[in-house]
């Protein structure tokens, strides 16, 4: 390959840039002109000058004159716009002689418009027909939809107090110097006290074709509390989950698991007013400054400005939003969030700065604050990646991030303040303060119900004691390692000792992690296995927590049927990038009837089966695209959002070696989803079904849940009694609408005590086919009976079952209150019809 010398090359970058430029330079002139009005003669302001097929635009000066740029070679089409309006086109050749264009009013709008409270306000005026501009422009303007294109972004967040009182001091001796480091900077007028805060540097990739995003952080840095009792991995959740990215474009605004229509969006006309405040010029470019405000400040909308371009396109240039104490929000006294942006060469707006603040408290003082400030920066509007780059998850973090914290040093667009950056140093000293450490193992102990010993801990405490019918009284001690014993190697497990039966019960599964990283660490991969004997009412899977705490002892329905049961187990889970997720295991059960539990044979009366024994493979298929979630050891809680989870499992029962005695296949379902409704509320929807093909025993087949779960593919139903359906083919759905106070904010006097309306129904379906019916088969086994001879269990008939409940939230900010009633199967023998329930929930 031939090498250029320095001359040779200079000569040709020469040829290259001349033959480029010089067909625009030849050919290029311009229009001068100047737009008035067809009726008055008088120029008008900012009106927005375009060059049909090109990218090339302009706007008028304050007296209406403006030149532009066209093909001196041809015809020009120019198409002039604005407020007020008819838009008018013409074809025009470039010329030094001033062009005169003049445009006809709209007669739909109003002549002027009089900014006063005072004033019926107008839906049609020119601030409505400015806004509906900005919506009809914003697929072009969103970030998003953007040609291929990267950038750097730094974020940070900070968490803590807001003017601690002084009595703070007093009495905390050697943890005093922590709550000294006071920001007086950051939000002038109030004294600030950072608990938590985080920096990250990131790489984020866009491309519209298609619309794709990936973020990938590459330099992290965050205080960090003892790992022991605090999970630093929760916090930092919980917050990214208040604080989540702001897109002005989007038709809703996702802040504080509330979420709040855009004063953009699509329909948001219906729900705001819109005043033409002022018109600016911001970086030498023209801009009209709009105020909005809801229609009703009570529904959850935004207050604030909006600054507008006149230059065609109609994007956002600089936003002010913030919520209204009038709101039903709890625990939030007000929002804040400002947004700017930046042009670039091709006259598009991109995001270059946000800040959303959030002080909570009560209406009277705010106690608390957040803040996330987010500095995009470094655009490169020609780049060229592969598209390999979307792969995976939307965010990855990269292994080495939490040890790249010079690339954060180096690249911090923003210096932190002498306050901020003694938060990490603080927060290292208070971790080795001597009274500090104590303060939260009791809190751990009292949040967690766990005592750290360090490499193990014991727990939980509500499950040292329980009481049934057949144990009596039940001492039950337990624990599970911790990250100080080993990352990779996890175990949990409990013995139990029952007075009455004077028999002992155990657990214990150890988890090994397969990928060479922390067990809990997503995605993870492990092997699991399990050893387990205890004795369960039918329908309760295997587990730590198997239902055997104080609090489950003294609820009205306790079961009185139980088995004892024998099981083992071995699983393996791997999770990929997308949040899919593969579990394999087999589980063998010998399950035994005692108490008053009674398996009598449907074809022999005089036959009593006592054991039930199971052989089962099982595959279960989970996905849960952008799930975030909180986790402690191997529990995970998602963080309800929008997305939807998808749950499949299969089951194959295997007769013939280790006393099995059945062959069956069993197919299951789920599907739950959260759905905005906006100024409505939401609504979490769950749907569920299966198929059991094979002749079983009823306890093998599906018993609806009655227990309150977790897990939120399970359904749990309130007035069903235990074991009161059976089925091997069934449908549940499960439809919780919270509706947020939107009829009761709308109510005088009521409105002032913010309070939440809530309903909801649960459904179950269920069949039973001949071959499982005791009343048709003979290979089963007959429904139990009550002491007093009432059946127990029953098979569906034509309609399902339908559960429904009405209540009120946010009594006194912190009390639910639920009627609940049984709508149907009313004639069945002991059933409650109907019930209240008061709870506790700390709600935004």
């Amino acid at each position: 390959m031939r090498k250029f010398g320095a001359t040779e090359l200079g000569v040709l970058l020469f040829i290259y840039c001349f033959c480029v430029n010089m067909p625009m330079a030849i050919g290029q002139g311009r229009i001068l002109g100047r737009v008035v009005d067809e009726l008055t003669g008088k120029g008008i302001p900012q009106a927005s000058i375009k060059v049909v097929g090109t990218s090339i635009g302009t706007s008028c000066d304050s007296l209406g004159n403006f030149v532009v740029a066209v093909n001196s070679d041809k015809t020009n089409h120019i198409e002039v716009s604005a407020m007020g309006y008819r838009t008018y086109k013409g074809g025009y050749v470039a010329s030094e002689t001033e062009v005169i264009i003049k445009l006809h009013p709209d007669e739909r709008v109003i002549d002027a418009i009089e900014i006063s409270s005072k004033r019926k306000y107008n839906n049609k005026n020119p601030a409505v027909e400015l806004i509906e501009e900005v919506i009809k422009h914003k697929r072009i303007n969103r970030m998003v939809r953007q040609p291929k294109h990267r950038f750097e972004q730094y974020d940070k967040i900070r968490f803590g107090m807001v003017d601690p009182s002084s009595k703070y001091l007093k009495g905390l001796g050697s943890m005093r110097f922590f709550f000294e480091n006071i920001d007086t900077v950051s939000i002038p007028g109030s004294k600030l006290l950072a608990l938590f805060m985080k920096e990250q540097i990131s790489d984020v990739y866009q491309t519209n074709d298609p619309v794709s995003s990936k973020k990938v952080v590459k330099s992290v840095k965050q205080t960090k509390y003892d790992e022991r009792h605090i999970n630093n991995h929760n916090i930092q959740s919980y917050l990214t989950y208040l604080f989540q990215d702001v897109d002005i474009y989007a038709e809703n605004i996702f802040l504080i698991n509330k979420l709040f229509l855009s004063p953009i969006a699509n329909n948001a006309p219906v729900f705001y007013k819109y005043y033409i405040v002022d018109t600016v010029d911001v970086n030498m470019k023209p801009f009209v400054e709009l105020r909005f405000e809801p229609r009703n400040k009570t529904d959850l909308l935004l207050s604030g400005r909006l600054w507008v371009s006149l230059d065609g396109r109609y994007a956002v240039g600089k936003a002010r939003l913030n919520t209204n104490k009038e709101a039903n929000l709890n625990w939030v006294n007000r929002v804040d969030i400002e947004q700017d942006f930046t042009v670039n060469e091709e006259q598009q707006m991109f995001l270059e700065r946000s800040d959303v603040q959030i002080l909570f408290g009560t209406e009277k003082k705010e106690a608390l604050f957040g803040q996330k400030i987010t500095m995009n920066y470094d655009f490169d509007f020609k780049a060229t990646f592969s598209d390999a780059v979307f792969s995976g998850a939307p965010i990855e973090i990269l292994p080495q991030a939490d040890s790249s914290i010079a690339i954060l040093e180096e690249r911090r667009p923003i210096p932190l303040n002498s306050s901020e950056s003694r938060v990490y140093t603080d927060v290292d000293s208070l971790n080795d303060n001597r009274t500090f450490k104590t303060l939260v193992t009791l809190g751990y102990l009292v949040g967690q119900g766990f005592y750290n010993l360090g490499p193990f801990e014991l727990g939980p405490v509500e499950y040292l004691y329980s009481s049934n019918n057949i144990e009596g009284n039940r001492i039950r001690i337990g624990g599970r390692t911790t990250g100080l014993f080993s990352e990779k190697l996890y175990i949990e497990g409990y013995l139990a000792y029952g007075l009455r039966d004077q028999s002992f019960k155990y657990f214990v599964k150890p988890t090994i992690a397969l990928n060479g990283k922390a067990v809990t660490t997503f995605p993870a991969h492990y092997l699991q296995f399990g050893v387990q004997h205890d004795i369960f009412d039918p329908g309760r899977n295997l587990g730590f927590k198997k239902g055997d705490s104080f609090f489950q002892s003294i609820r009205s329905n306790k079961p009185t049927k139980w088995l004892d049961t024998y099981a083992y187990e071995a699983k393996h889970l791997i999770e990929f990038g997308n949040h899919l997720s593969i579990q394999s295991g087999f589980v063998h059960h010998r399950r035994h009837a005692i108490g008053d539990l009674n398996f009598i044979s449907s074809g022999d009366p005089s036959v009593n089966i006592e054991d039930v024994n199971t052989n089962e493979l099982e595959f279960v298929l989970r996905w849960a695209p952008n799930e975030k979630f909180y986790y402690r050891n191997l529990v995970r809680r998602t963080i309800i959002e929008k997305h939807p989870i998808f749950n499949v499992q299969y089951n194959k029962g295997l007769r013939g070696f280790w006393g099995a005695d059945y062959n069956y296949d069993a197919l299951r379902a789920a599907v739950t989803k959260r759905f905005f409704m906006r100024q409505l509320g939401f609504v979490d929807v769950t749907l569920s079904g299966g198929k059991i093909w094979g002749t079983l025993p009823y306890p093998l087949l599906e018993i609806p849940d009655v227990f309150k779960n977790d897990d939120r593919h399970v359904i749990d139903y309130s007035l069903m009694r235990n074991m009161e359906f059976v089925a091997d083919e069934f449908v549940k759905l499960s439809i919780d609408h919270q509706l947020e106070g939107f009829i009761l904010n709308k109510i005088p006097l009521v409105k002032r005590l913010k309070l939440r309306e809530l309903w909801g129904v649960k459904m179950f379906r269920g069949r039973l086919t001949d071959g499982n019916n005791p009343y048709l088969s003979s290979g089963v086994v007959h429904f139990d009976t009550d002491n007093e001879g009432n059946k127990l269990t029953h098979v569906m008939g034509n309609q399902p079952y339908w559960e429904g409940k009405v209540g009120i939230d946010n009594i006194l900010r912190v009390f639910r209150v639920e009627y609940i009633r049984r709508l149907n199967y009313l004639d069945l023998p002991n059933v409650n019809k109907d019930t209240y329930r008061v709870s506790v929930h700390l709600n935004f």
